[in-house]
């Protein structure tokens, strides 16, 4: 007894004699909106005695933590709120020392996601299920898988099968590469998983571009240049069919469509197109591709999802009601704007800083644009947002080109996306990367434990960079 209080003594002195309080000692990720700490010493022994109080008028997500010298109030709203709750307080427990006080939180954004490419590269349902672990804990809340693209088609569709069997055959770095893809059983573990933790799954597959993959299986609908025939209605009937078994299988309220780097030179030779153009009084193949991207919208919004798409599509003509386009083009910024005056959701995600496929040391020697662009984490947290009732949140993208093994992932990762999860969450007066940078100390004992291959930016031979 005696040692524990010269313990807790010696520790109330260093943040004296640091010049810190324990109420500014808080060592969580994101940081709380509001925090009123003691400094009363908790007794960790009664970490599991915790009484829960529903309050309907705070909103969806939002928490009150209270913690009592043998005890702890959470209060809440709804699942969501409780298990936010939980997750701050978890981090205040592997503190040496933890003190009583109130923290009251809630978030900036309502969607706070992290996009995986498994078409480039595929990585497997453990692999996935340890992002969703990381997600939580930092309350990340969109996960947005991307499963579909030339290199690989990922999901079984029931319908048909060839898509997984033959279209799952290869990836970036082998085109001959046996099929990798997830079951539809294997799909509904994975979204349970996701729905423990709160967080929302958002299929993407990829049309009109990026579809080698899929013509690979139905060449009858080739369009050319990676694309699908536009004037086909077979085309539309096929994509009905996937995008039903989608909607029965996943819970969520959004299915991604893509709609992104079209590539419509290709369809200046099919008959099918200039039959199209004629029917429709299409003038031009950026004419087409809007009537395509109507018709797969209206396709999905048949099935009672709502659509989500990449910011290509915000002048496609289509009705904005429920749907989110996804600002990725940093050299246009005029689009993110433009989404918002048309009326739809818009969802940050600008690949300059935001995409986690760019390198983050200057010396790194793979990613994308390897030499000319380098996505730097305190870019990422100090990054303007504009102030738009119509942005609706953050989200981080890997592209995995050039991530082969979980080693590298993990190295892409990690730390960046808990810059990323700050952005999210925590209110823009409480943001301050010098005070981030403190509290992630504490992770890196945490991603030690776990063996999270994380890049170390305080010695980056820590760990090296896994070129696969």
């Amino acid at each position: 007894m005696r040692l524990k209080f010269i313990s807790i003594l010696a520790t109330w002195l260093m943040f004296v004699l640091a010049g810190i309080l324990p109420c500014s000692a808080v060592n969580v990720i994101p940081y709380p909106q509001s925090v009123e700490m003691t400094d009363v010493v908790f007794n960790k022994k009664k970490i599991d005695k915790v009484k829960y109080v529903t309050d309907k008028e705070m909103p969806s997500e939002a928490y009150e933590l209270c913690i009592k010298k043998n005890g702890v109030v959470i209060k809440a709203s709804d699942d969501k709120g409780r298990f936010y709750a939980l997750q701050t307080l978890k981090q205040l427990a592997e503190a040496e020392v933890m003190y009583c006080g109130v923290i009251k939180d809630e978030p900036r954004f309502p969607w706070r996601g992290f996009m995986l490419d498994e078409s480039r590269h595929f990585h497997g349902k453990e692999k996935v299920k340890m992002l969703l672990d990381m997600m939580a804990r930092y309350k990340l809340n969109r996960f947005h898988w991307h499963l579909s693209d030339d290199q690989g088609w990922r999901i079984e569709i029931k319908a048909f099968p060839n898509l997984t069997t033959v279209g799952g055959i290869g990836c970036n770095t082998d085109a001959n590469a046996p099929a990798k893809f997830y079951t539809q059983d294997e799909v509904r573990e994975i979204l349970a998983y996701a729905a423990e933790r709160h967080i929302e799954v958002i299929p993407e597959i990829d049309m009109p571009g990026h579809t080698t993959a899929f013509t690979k299986v139905f060449p009858q609908l080739n369009g050319k240049n990676r694309t699908v025939n536009p004037g086909k209605e077979e085309t539309y009937a096929t994509l009905k069919t996937i995008y039903g078994e989608l909607a029965e299988l996943f819970p969520g309220r959004y299915i991604h469509t893509g709609g992104d780097e079209v590539n419509k030179n290709g369809w200046n030779d099919l008959p099918e197109v200039k039959a199209l153009m004629e029917k429709e009084n299409l003038k031009s193949l950026g004419e087409v591709e809007e009537f395509f991207c109507r018709r797969l919208a209206d396709i999905v919004t048949a099935t009672g999802k709502n659509v989500v798409a990449w910011d290509d599509l915000i002048d496609c003509g289509t009705n904005p009601d429920g749907k989110v386009m996804l600002w990725w083009h940093t050299e246009h910024p005029e689009f993110l704007q433009q989404g918002a005056d048309r009326g739809f959701d818009m969802v940050v995600c600008p690949d300059r800083p935001f995409y986690l496929d760019f390198v983050q040391d200057k010396e790194d020697k793979v990613g994308h644009l390897v030499g000319r662009f380098t996505n730097y984490m305190q870019q990422i947290y100090e990054f303007g947002i504009m102030d738009n009732p119509r942005v609706i949140g953050v989200q981080s993208n890997l592209w995995s080109e050039r991530v082969v093994t979980p080693k590298r992932i993990d190295y892409m990762v990690f730390p960046r996306l808990l810059a990323l999860a700050e952005k999210g969450w925590t209110w823009a007066r409480n943001l301050d990367y010098q005070g981030f940078l403190k509290r992630l100390e504490n992770e890196y004992k945490y991603m030690d434990a776990k063996g999270i291959y994380y890049y170390d930016f305080r010695n980056k031979n820590n760990h090296p960079e896994p070129e696969r």
